[in-house]
């Protein structure tokens, strides 16, 4: 697979952003080096996804994250039609995905019994103009007392870092029984998988 300059600047730039966002809040290294490994692999996972020049297919994404953080089929529903995500996207959208199931790991929903995840995706029009809608929300989670209820890096990404890049935009909020993550991006970032 080849690398075009502007993909690398893109996912170097999408680095750049992780850094600057891990330098300016105080982590240690431990809890800094793995979130960082975690934020890797989840882009790698996408660049290196097979026929990613044509497109990433989203439910892949998220299945891929789901099951890596060992997510049982009765903690999640997807639905959405069958479609790819042009590779910038792909990048963002899969980082995305990742920071909201390392949040599900450690404080919601895919670290309590009960709790559950609906992840959907479609076309909505607004403004006359065509938008992919996604959608994460989680149902039934308990805030223990100690959660973080922080803006950290995944807000940052969510709501400023795709508007930015992608020219969308995101709203995270904490709900009193889990998180609620939209995130719309213009659709000529996304392909039909018959076109």
């Amino acid at each position: 697979m080849e690398f075009s300059d502007q993909r690398i600047r893109r996912v170097l730039s999408v680095f750049r952003t992780l850094a600057d966002h891990m330098g300016t809040h105080g982590q240690n290294t431990h809890e800094s080096a793995l979130h960082l490994s975690g934020r890797i692999g989840a882009i790698g996972r996408a660049v290196l996804a097979p026929a990613f020049i044509g497109g990433v297919d989203l439910e892949s994404l998220v299945l891929d994250e789901l099951l890596l953080h060992a997510a049982r089929p009765e903690q999640f529903l997807i639905s959405g039609a069958e479609l790819r995500l042009s590779p910038k996207a792909a990048e963002l959208m899969s980082l995305a995905i990742h920071e909201l199931a390392t949040n599900a790991v450690k404080y919601g929903a895919l670290c309590q019994s009960h709790a559950t995840i609906n992840i959907a995706w479609k076309i909505v029009y607004r403004l006359s103009s065509r938008r992919l809608r996604f959608e994460w929300l989680e149902a039934g989670v308990r805030i223990a007392a100690g959660a973080p209820l922080t803006r950290g890096f995944g807000f940052e990404l969510v709501e400023h870092v795709i508007a930015r890049k992608l020219k969308g935009e995101g709203k995270l909020v904490f709900l009193a029984d889990g998180v609620r993550c939209t995130i719309e991006i213009p659709s000529g970032e996304v392909r039909y998988r018959d076109g």
